[in-house]
């Protein structure tokens, strides 16, 4: 019998954007197919997409969800935004009767007090990860308990911790939770020599307490949330890859490519990269050329070094990844399963690596190529730039253990089994 299942998300459900969405969409995208009918609720959906007014995502990604957002009406496989409508006309409307009522003498407009002081900007930085790992705010409760209400749920599935406290107490089905990092470890590595981390194991634990299911990226993670939600199911669930390797790169490319969103470990170990591989490797390769996709391009400074190229989120990485010779993880510090790491993996290309990375996918292990040092990871990249068949063999084994690992059943089955499917 079908299941009904409603996801709550403040962070981004497209799967173009980065790595955890993509994640959130390949679960769903299973579930849907088996037996599940799944709606997501996007709690803060991007202005942009408000701005359009109508905006309709792409057929690949109805076909498996419905998508809903606060202030948003369905229409078709779209959204419509009234507001984006309904505001200007409202706007025009209550000036043209304030300018009648005062040309009747019967309205008089208030004196506005002279504007405040702006106080002194503040010298402490202010950490976007506490407002993104805030509890759910009134807003997003109100339109969590609307959406319950609308779709009557079998299964309510928080994307991250902080979001199952906007599952009201009225809601008897099954409380679960897609949490796809450890956020304490990510807070404590992240966090300033002289300033707390942004969340502490205790807090998230209490915010994972009244999950009943918890689904994991990661085996390490898995041990650490049962630790921190002893009353809970906690069920591994990395992100699969369907191996789909693409045709080798041409023989002579020299490309590079790193893809990744503008998380703060991305963005360290981009210019780990930048800073003290790419001088290293240009010496070694001259013609090196470096491919920047995704968010990332836009959280580095100007001007690149030479042989750089900034893409941007790009909306197909299919052309990047056929050119591409090598794909780099140059990351430094890494909690979890590193998402673009095992896609690059599925689609065959070799793979160059911190050993940050691996613990969340000890599976890679001898599989690509992993290097700590700048010069021992400008040598791996370059060796591989000058041998087209080592890259090849390289790619060739890093497929296979992805493919072995993170087929979709074994990734995804036991968490469906854990949401009630197959009842």
């Amino acid at each position: 019998m079908p299941r009904t299942l409603l996801v709550i998300t403040r962070h981004t459900p497209l799967p173009w954007e980065d790595g955890a969405g993509a994640y959130l969409f390949d679960l769903l995208t299973y579930l849907s197919s088996r037996d599940f009918r799944v709606t997501i609720a996007w709690t803060r959906p991007h202005d942009h997409l408000r701005w359009r007014g109508l905006w309709t995502p792409p057929r690949d990604f109805t076909r498996s969800v419905r998508l809903r957002a606060p202030g948003a009406w369905p229409l078709g496989r779209g959204l419509l935004f009234p507001a984006v409508y309904w505001q200007p006309f409202e706007a025009r409307a209550k000036h043209r009767v304030k300018t009648a009522l005062r040309r009747l003498g019967l309205f008089t407009a208030r004196r506005r007090p002279p504007p405040a002081p702006h106080p002194a900007p503040s010298r402490t930085p202010i950490d976007s990860n506490v407002a993104w790992m805030a509890p759910a705010d009134a807003a997003e409760r109100a339109f969590a308990a609307r959406m319950i209400a609308s779709v009557r749920p079998d299964v309510v599935l928080a994307n991250y911790a902080w979001m199952l406290s906007a599952i009201p107490s009225s809601f008897h089905g099954l409380r679960a939770c897609l949490h796809s990092d450890v956020a304490w470890k990510r807070a404590a590595l992240s966090a300033p020599a002289d300033g707390a981390p942004a969340i502490t194991a205790m807090a998230e634990g209490a915010l994972l307490a009244s999950a009943e299911v918890i689904g994991s990226i990661s085996a390490a993670d898995a041990a650490e949330l049962a630790r921190l939600a002893p009353r809970a199911r906690v069920v591994l669930a990395p992100k699969s890859v369907a191996a789909t390797p693409l045709p080798p790169a041409p023989a002579d490319s020299t490309r590079v490519l790193f893809v990744g969103s503008d998380n703060p470990f991305n963005i360290e170990g981009v210019a780990w990269f930048l800073n003290s591989v790419w001088p290293a490797l240009l010496r070694r390769v001259p013609r090196a050329r470096l491919d920047l996709c995704g968010s990332i391009a836009r959280a580095l400074p100007r001007p690149l070094p030479a042989g750089v190229d900034a893409h941007g989120p790009v909306p197909d990485l299919s052309p990047f990844y056929r050119e591409a010779a090598v794909v780099i993880i140059p990351l430094l510090r890494a909690t979890g399963l590193n998402i673009k790491l095992v896609e690059a993996a599925g689609l065959g290309r070799a793979v160059v690596s911190t050993s940050a990375t691996l613990d969340g996918a000890p599976f890679l292990r001898g599989a690509l190529a992993a290097a700590d040092t700048a010069e021992d990871f400008a040598a791996a990249v370059a060796g591989l730039l000058a041998d087209p068949a080592a890259r090849d063999a390289l790619a060739t084994r890093v497929r296979d253990s992805v493919a072995e690992a993170l087929s979709p059943q074994t990734c995804y089955g036991p968490l469906a089994a854990a949401l009630g499917g197959g009842r």
